[in-house]
């Protein structure tokens, strides 16, 4: 999907800060903390914080 291999710590924080976010059931989940989980994803990869809105707008 991507030409770079991600900060494997990063990566792992990413990873760990979404299930956590998870575990209380899908109803508990706090946008807050899905937001933070993809901004540290982001930094793992080396992306723009602002991928996702870039990507939504090539898609339009």
């Amino acid at each position: 999907m991507f030409d770079q291999t991600p900060d494997p710590t990063l990566a792992a924080e990413a990873c760990c800060k979404l299930i956590s976010a998870y575990l209380a059931g899908h109803e508990s989940v706090e946008w807050s903390d899905v937001q933070e989980a993809l901004n540290v994803a982001l930094k793992a990869f080396d992306l723009p914080q602002t991928f996702v809105e870039d990507r939504a707008e090539q898609d339009r």
